[in-house]
């Protein structure tokens, strides 16, 4: 990337990049500046950028030896007064992203000595990430690996894997995503591709212990959501106590059921919910807990081809079938079922759900011998069935030719 135009000469190039950096210490708030002070971050790289309104960093590669993924390096570009460079490792974390006190001081002794004495915390996947010098990578990685981690996760592989909170925190949680994420990491075949790249692009796994879906399993290219069948529990008895309370608007909790499931006996005071409609929004689960609860027949539905970018856009994963909250291991094996022919045929850097659109889920689905309880009969679903935001060419060429047809007869 060229240098700005009208960029002043050096030194007054520096003079200017700390007035801006001594302005972002100002105010009563904290300052992330005033931190980055205390660690051996090459903040005048930073403080230039702001100057120029323009990135001061370029690509960059550093090699460490054994290790394929999870190394990220930049350096300044050359119109940067002084240079620098900024190299970090992409660390495993752990399920929910519960971190013990003597772990985090390990870390933060490794991070002092050998880094730059500074560690980011990812706010989406809660993975660590560790700042330092080329110089020191190696042995990093030797004393990461001592203390019971190792680098990975970035690049054209397995992602760093991310679990809500689960059953550790959340009266939602319907099955155990900690347990999921631990026996997924505890898989060969998990780690291998976590820590060498050999797919067509980047693939995320993801445990939601229910439908609100914390961990954005919606958004991975696979994805485990804990849900109920039918209807939520109704304690009659506690929600017209909390009704008599004024705690809970029952005609209002019914009016804002997406699917219309809910509605409200004034003169029995009974609130009656059809299982049949229930989308599993958590609406009213959220508003009149406990007295509505999720169902006790509980499931971990899967859902495949998620992202927020890709060749054709933005995508929600689609329903492919429910495995039981005991069938890790089939989940586990089901994971690579999926990446099978996406590995084998799919384009670089075509994402999971880019590939199924090119295939049509159907095809898709066959091509991966996937066969799980609940999988739809066929992808052609009513339109506010289809959960997710691009529909493949055939089933659109479908939902045209049916609306033509009502036109007709109209």
């Amino acid at each position: 990337m060229s240098a700005p135009a009208n960029l002043p000469p050096k030194e007054e190039l520096l003079n200017r990049a700390e007035e801006i950096l001594k302005q972002l210490e100002g105010g009563p708030w904290p300052s992330h500046v005033s931190e980055l002070r205390k660690t051996r971050y090459p903040l005048h790289v930073y403080g230039v950028g702001l100057v120029a309104r323009k990135s001061p960093w370029g690509p960059a590669a550093v090699k460490v030896e054994f290790l394929n993924t999870g190394v990220l390096s930049r350096w300044a570009r050359d119109w940067i007064p002084g240079g620098g460079s900024e190299v970090h490792f992409r660390v495993f974390h752990t399920p929910g992203k519960f971190l013990r006190t003597d772990f985090l001081r390990k870390i933060t002794k490794i991070s002092r000595e050998l880094g730059v004495g500074l560690i980011e915390l990812v706010g989406q996947t809660g993975a660590l990430v560790l700042n330092l010098t080329p110089e020191t990578a190696e042995a990093m990685v030797d004393a990461l690996r001592e203390i019971g981690t190792d680098v990975g996760g970035s690049g054209d592989a397995i992602r760093a894997l991310n679990a809500c909170v689960g059953p550790a925190l959340c009266e939602f949680a319907l099955y155990d995503t900690l347990k999921w994420y631990a026996e997924f990491h505890k898989d060969k075949r998990v780690n291998d591709n976590i820590v060498t790249p050999s797919y067509p692009y980047k693939f995320k796994i993801k445990f939601s212990g229910c439908p609100l879906d914390c961990a954005r399993a919606q958004r991975g290219d696979i994805g485990f959501i804990g849900v109920w069948e039918g209807a939520p529990e109704v304690d009659q008895e506690a929600f017209r106590r909390k009704v008599e309370a004024g705690e809970v608007d029952p005609e209002k909790l019914a009016a804002n059921c997406p699917s219309g499931a809910i509605t409200w006996d004034n003169e029995r005071k009974e609130l009656r919910i059809d299982g049949t409609r229930c989308k599993k929004s958590m609406h009213c689960i959220r508003t009149a807990f406990p007295a509505i609860k999720p169902g006790k027949k509980r499931k971990v539905a899967v859902v495949v081809g998620g992202g927020s970018k890709g060749r054709f856009g933005p995508k929600l994963g689609w329903f492919i079938g429910y495995l039981e909250p005991d069938q890790v291991k089939d989940a586990i094996d089901l994971t690579f079922k999926v990446i099978g022919p996406w590995e084998a045929e799919a384009q670089p850097k075509y994402r999971l759900g880019d590939y199924i659109m090119h295939v049509g889920l159907d095809k898709f689905i066959e091509k991966a011998g996937i066969k799980l309880e609940g999988m739809p009969v066929s992808t052609a679903k009513m339109p506010d069935e289809v959960p997710y935001a691009v529909m493949p060419k055939e089933v659109r060429e479908r939902f045209l030719s049916f609306a033509q047809q009502l036109k007709g007869r109209v």
